[in-house]
Order: C-alpha cells, then structure tokens, then sequence
C-alpha cells in the first residue's frame, strides 16, 4: 500500500512539472507585459529580461517564429525584476505572472504584476572623516557641506543604490579636486523605522594633503622634453588637482605624435607635501606608408598612397603626404604640414600646397595652389577654422561645352579666397556611426586682391543623424543646402565651384553631375542653388559588409 502512494505521489508531481515545463516544450512567447509599475518605467524593466517576446517584424515576416519560452528562464527574470526594485527602495516589492495560453496555436503571453508597495527613503547622510590632522578634517567638511545639494543621494529621497554609489564617486572627485590623490570611502547603510528609512553614513579616509612636486617625463626619444611640457596643465607647487592630470594628458595626446600617453602620481615618493608626477609617453612610429587600389564606375581603376611623417620637420609638427590616381583625378598631390597647439592649445595651423588636375563631363581643372588654415577645437566636439586659399587654375572645356553666357576660355587664371566654418559632432562610432548626429556651415568669399577672376560668396550647410532601431539596423538621415551667388559686379560664377549632384556619393540611381542645368550640348554646367537629402536603412550583414536600403532626393538650380 505504501508503495503504491509513493507511486501515486511521483505521478502526481510528473503531471504537475509537465505542466509547468508545457511552454518551455515548444510554446512560443508572443508578448511580455507589466502591470503595476509606477516608479520604473516599462521599457526599463523589459531591457533587463532573459526572456524575449514576439517583435513587429515576427508579424511582418511570416515564417519568422517568436522565440521559445523558457520556465527557467522567467523564474530569472522574477529575481532580476525583484533585485531591480529592491536596489531602488522597494524592500517590500511583490511580484506575480499572469499567464495566457494557447494551446492550439502553442502561444503564450505573460503579464507581471508588481506591486510596489512603500519605498524606502533617506533619513540622513552622515560623515566620518578619517584625517591626520584636526585642519585637514575641517576643511574636508567644509567642502562636503557646500557641495552636498549637488549629491546624487538626499534626505528625503527614495533610496536607490545607485545614487548612494554616484554620491561615493562625487565624494572621491571633490577630494581629487581639492588636494588629496587617493582617498578612499566605504559607506554604511542602517534601515531604522520599521524599515521604512534609511541612515548612510560615509567613512572617508582622505589620504595626505598634497601640492604637485617635480615631474619626470619618459619614453620620449625623438620629441624634446620641452614640446611635452608646454602641454603641462599644472604648475610646481599648486594644490594637486585630478583634473590637472586629465587635461595634461589630454593636450599631450592631441599633439598627434604619441600611441599612449600615462600620468602617474608617486604617492610613494611625497616629501613636505609635494607629490612628484610621472609623464610617461610611447611615441608613434617617425613614418608610416598607407596605400590602397581599387575599381569604381565613376572614377575607374584608381590608387592611392598616404605617406605621414610624425615629428618631422621639427618637434611635434606631423607632415602628411595623399597622392591619388583616378580617371576622375588623373593626378592629385595634396601635402599637409601641421603644427600642433599653435597659437593656443587647442589650435593647430595647416599648410597646405597642393598640385591636381579634375576630369568631368563638361570640363577639365589643372590647379595648383597653397592654403593656410587656422583650426580650433573649443570642445571635444566642435572644430571651427578659418582658412586663406590662393590658387591658379587653367579651364579647359569639352569641345561642344559652353557655359550658360556661350564664353570659351583655356587661360590660366587665379582664385584667391577666405572660409569660415564650424561643425559639432557627436556621432559615434567613427566611420560608421550608429548613433549621434554631425552639423556644420561652411562660408567662403572670393576675389580677394591678387588679380582674382571671380568674386562670389558661397554657403553650405551640412546636417546628418543617426539612429540605431535595434540590434545592427542603423537609420541615417541627411540634409544638404547650398548657395552660390557672384558679387561685386560678377554675373556668373565659376563652373568648378557650382553645384553639381547625381552619383555614388550624391544622389544615388544617377550618373555622376546628371542632375541641374545643362547647356546647348546637353552638357551639365552646374548650378548656384544645391538641396540634397537622404533617408537610408543600413544593416551589418557581416564583418565591415552592409546592406542599405535608401531613399534620396535633390535638385541643383542655376538661380541664387
């Protein structure tokens, strides 16, 4: 008899662990919904899950199947649900699932109902100080207290453990500020009142008082000592300061000649309160050789060579070389010299002489010339610059091309000009950005002295965002505008300088300039008004190969 219960008994807990484990034998999971949550917002909590739910394109695309259901996997999800509501106040939380199941169609969809409760909140923040001396305590306190309305964690706020970690990292940023290196801060938390608050007292063991002593710079070998110190942010004897060190090593990596740049503190070497500063650099190689071939439709069989020399000619100047061959640019040598942190830190002067020869349907370009550019970068993401460019071109129209007044000329004439731009940028990653946007204006005027055939204004304003939808599907948007206009009694604008637009890196599904006014011959002579946008869905398919699904649209006007 007893055996025969004992079986009776397995039976019974088979069936039940059937049915439970029912969806994890093949039901699919059609949606995850929550109820109840006042405090943390939905889509927060559904980022965090294991389980995934049925998405739009499961409905779009047919033999897409939602994912499976896991029973292992919910009971997860309800920890990490809890421990998500605990770790902001909500000791007492209480969470449930509401199942609906469809047996037939093997589809099931789940409802968590939370319910919240009373949260915790912060009766005080208390202080222990842990200091040599009674001076260095004082002053400690006296920084905390003028700073402790900016503190993540307040009196009478929900406790939530990241703002009590935010608040220890503020803690260790106002020390660092403010004379002590390494300090170090654990801190204590005691619910009083029925669980209902919560006391958190910090213990701060501050560290020595210190001011910056002696610096040290090695790794250095082909640039001087002298071209690193002049981007030293912190003077001998001032009251150390963390952010000191950041700018330091910021202005010396941004000189363009380093691989790594380390700035140590030797707390271990602190005599009268002066900590001595380690600089220690790894220098780029003093040249590098890049090159590259290829084919494209529009500019053939082309190839390339970027050859840059870090240090040379002298200090931390960099002297960069592109040498280009295309059908669409039978030669192109573009030379850069750029002398870093000039005339202020973050500055830098460009000169640049440059040699090519352009081949486009209705014309061929041979100019050469030299440019000078003043660049700033105010922030880590504007760059403004203001530019001089002198250059003396030679025209030569195809046979059957006029421009719109019916003038041939093939005479070398000159250019000399002034630009203006700014741009931000915060796009990120570099190359294929997958988020952030990019804006800048660029402004140029023409016919400055020196015999210059044309005298315009021109304008351009560039204007791109991108979005990431989920996963490796990127949208992209893109707006261009444009104007040319002649001044000073001109009544046309040079060709090579109009707009022209239609092409692979213009509007896609024409031939390159194909779009905009024409002439007689049915050739394009460009225009004087621009607008260009694009609208494109881009996924990764495998390694830097994607594919892109886009939408552009524009035109080129001759009028202002």
């Amino acid at each position: 008899m007893k055996f025969c219960f004992t079986l009776f008994l397995l039976f019974i807990l088979l069936v039940a662990t059937s049915i439970l484990k029912c969806a994890e034998d093949g039901y699919r999971l059609t949606g995850i919904r929550f109820s109840g949550n006042k405090e943390i917002s939905t889509a927060s909590l559904r980022k965090d899950l294991s389980l995934k739910s049925a998405k739009l394109y499961h409905k779009i695309i047919f033999w897409k199947e939602p994912p499976l259901f896991n029973e292992l996997l919910l009971a997860e999800d309800l920890q990490i649900l809890t421990k998500r509501y605990q770790e902001n106040g909500f000791l007492a939380i209480d969470i449930d699932v509401d199942r609906e199941i469809d047996h037939p169609g093997r589809r099931l969809a789940i409802t968590f109902n939370i319910h919240e409760r009373k949260a915790v909140k912060i009766a005080e923040l208390d202080y222990l100080i842990y200091s040599v001396t009674t001076v260095d305590s004082l002053i400690i306190r006296d920084l905390i207290m003028e700073n402790e309305a900016d503190f993540a964690a307040k009196p009478g706020t929900r406790f939530q453990d990241n703002n009590i970690r935010k608040t220890t990292r503020q803690i260790i940023n106002l020390l660092q500020e403010n004379g002590f290196p390494e300090p170090k801060i654990e801190f204590e938390i005691r619910l009083i009142a029925a669980n209902t608050l919560a006391q958190v007292r910090y213990e701060i063991d501050p560290g020595p008082l210190c001011k910056f002593g002696d610096h040290l710079i090695t790794g250095n070998e082909r640039i001087s000592d002298k071209t690193i110190e002049k981007q030293i942010y912190f003077a001998h004897d001032q009251l150390y300061n963390f952010s000191g060190i950041e700018e330091t090593q910021r202005r010396i990596q941004q000189l363009g000649v380093f691989q790594i740049v380390t700035i140590r503190t030797l707390m271990n070497e602190i005599v009268d309160g002066q900590i001595p500063i380690e600089i220690n650099v790894r220098e780029l190689p003093a040249w590098s050789v890049r090159t590259g071939i290829g084919y494209g439709l529009e500019d053939r069989f082309r190839i390339s060579a970027n050859i840059q020399g870090r240090g040379f000619p002298m200090g931390a100047q960099r002297t960069v070389l592109n040498i280009k061959h295309s059908y669409l640019e039978p030669y192109n040598l573009n030379l850069k010299i750029i002398q870093p942190a000039f005339p202020v830190t973050d500055g830098s002067l460009i000169l640049n002489p440059f040699l090519r020869k352009e081949r486009e349907s209705a014309y061929q370009l041979k100019r050469y010339g030299v440019s000078s550019t003043l660049q700033w970068n105010p922030t880590n993401l504007t760059t403004t610059f203001f530019s001089y460019r002198f250059e003396r071109n030679y025209l030569d129209l195809e046979s059957d091309t006029e421009d719109e007044n019916g003038e041939l000329y093939d005479e070398y004439y000159n250019k000399s000009s002034v630009s203006a731009g700014l741009s931000l940028d915060n796009s990120t990653p570099p190359f294929f950005p997958e988020r952030g946007f990019y804006a800048s204006i660029v402004s140029t005027l023409s016919g400055l002295k020196l015999k210059s055939r044309y005298h315009y204004l021109q304008g351009l304003i560039d204007l791109r965002k991108y979005q990431t939808v989920y996963s490796q599907l990127v949208l992209a948007g893109k707006i261009k505008l444009g104007s040319i206009k002649p001044i000073w009694g001109d009544s046309r604008t040079p060709i090579e300088e109009r707009f022209f637009a239609g092409g692979s890196s213009s509007i896609r599904g024409w031939e390159r300039g194909d779009i905009g006014p024409r002439n007689e011959f049915d050739n394009p002579v460009g225009g004087n008004s621009y607008l260009e946008f694009s609208l494109e869905l881009r996924h990764l398919i495998w390694n830097i190969i994607y594919g892109v699904l886009f939408l552009d649209g524009g035109n080129i006007w001759s009028g202002y």
